[in-house]
């Protein structure tokens, strides 16, 4: 077999293997005949990968195809029988061989764990998730565990509570990701969709597009209402409960009590698992750093989280939305400025406007003290909130030459 282009920076792929065995304190002359089969087995797989049209492939190529066949002996190595065999056989080909029936049966089970994953979905819309499910079943059809075991063949975006260790290649890493979800999804299955949705409203406005975790912030508030003894079942957290729970907080043993709520949790909802306690225990754990600055900050607001109201959703929404160009704006302005009636101003806002800063501009250039009551009387839900929102957050030295912030409040 020869490598197009510089010789591979390392080539002791094998020592992988070692580690992992009880060939660690093997002789130097042992070390040379694992190192002299291993080569010689990556000349067939050369050979095989190119369809015997040629042993001599890039660099890159047989780098690939080297820890491939680490990943796959490594598997026979867990069923007894590569420490064996790597002195006995004259060379490891039928150990490569051997282990596709270990990998294929990998492959069978990552295929049954999906079909629990999508059995046990949710339904909360959020677009990581069903990219990344999708991904994994058209990944296990095309998983080429001959000469690219080690890779995970999908993207994986959906972030779990607690990630799959990076070490982990392959199948491995695809069923432990699996096994990982799997869990999440019947914690979750658990509560109400509703109630959930309501969560994760509070927790980011656009869950349905952006990369969280849907188990986290529901298990978060579970251990709240656990340590609050009050219905677990009920996930939200009052903003009176809050305050409760951060002066419990103070006087606790936070590490302690919080892992003590985890386990009185798991024993309500019938976990029974050392797995799936551990895997609870890990995702609270993970939740102490951000506690403690809650506490030091006296405000656990954006941890332990209450129900959106609909008035903050609407008035996030308006105020988030794209601002119209200058030119467009200005040509408003001049337009409601000569408005003879203040219902007809009411209109143009109606019609045309769709931000805060814009209405907000609107009202400092166009709105006037005797108008406010009756284009406030009119204004829909959103832009009211809006406006709301404006005021309480705006510095107070910046007033309008119209003094309509004055006549709002009152």
């Amino acid at each position: 077999m020869s490598i197009k282009g510089d010789a591979m920076a390392d080539n002791n792929f094998y020592l992988e293997l070692l580690k992992d065995s009880n060939l660690t304190n093997i002789s130097n002359e042992d070390k040379e005949i694992i190192t002299i089969k291993i080569w010689t087995l990556l000349g067939k797989v050369t050979e095989r990968y190119t369809m015997g049209d040629s042993s001599s492939v890039p660099v890159e190529i047989a780098e690939e195809l080297l820890k491939s066949i680490t990943f796959l002996l490594k598997k026979e190595m867990k069923n007894g029988k590569f420490e064996v065999d790597i002195f006995e056989c004259e060379n490891l080909e039928g150990v490569w061989k051997d282990s596709w029936i270990t990998i294929e049966k990998d492959i069978a089970m990552g295929k049954d764990l999906l079909e629990e994953v999508i059995k046990t979905s949710t339904g909360i819309e959020n677009i990581s998730y069903d990219d990344t499910v999708m991904g994994i079943e058209k990944g296990l059809k095309i998983y080429d565990y001959r000469f690219l075991a080690h890779e995970v063949p999908c993207s994986i975006d959906y972030q779990l509570s607690n990630p799959v260790d990076e070490d982990m290649q392959g199948i491995d890493f695809i069923n432990e990701y699996l096994t990982r979800l799997l869990f999440e999804n019947k914690f979750c299955n658990n509560f109400e969709k509703e109630k959930i949705i309501g969560i994760l409203k509070s927790y980011c406005r656009d869950y349905k597009g952006l990369l969280i975790n849907i188990f986290e912030p529901v298990l978060t508030n579970v251990i709240g209402l656990e340590m609050l003894e009050a219905d677990i079942f009920e996930l939200e957290i009052k903003s009176y409960e809050r305050e409760i729970l951060l002066y419990t907080f103070k006087k606790m043993n936070i590490e302690e009590d919080i892992i003590k709520a985890a386990s009185n949790i798991c024993n309500k909802l019938k976990i029974v698992s050392d797995y799936e306690i551990n895997y609870v225990k890990m995702t609270v754990l993970n939740l102490l750093p951000r506690i403690k600055e809650g506490i030091k900050n006296n405000n656990i607001e954006n941890i332990f989280l209450s129900y959106k109201i609909e008035e903050d959703e609407v008035r996030d929404i308006f105020v988030s939305n794209e601002n119209m160009d200058d030119e467009r704006l200005r040509g408003l302005i001049e337009e409601i400025r000569v408005c003879r009636f203040t219902k007809d101003k009411i209109a143009a806002i109606h019609k045309e406007v769709r931000s805060l800063d814009d209405l907000v501009e609107i009202f400092n250039n166009c709105i006037w003290e005797d108008e406010v009551e009756e284009i406030v009387n009119n204004l829909n839900k959103e832009e009211v909130e809006a406006l709301k929102y404006y005021l309480n957050n705006k510095l107070n030295d910046n007033i309008s030459n119209t003094g309509w912030e004055q006549k709002f409040i009152k």
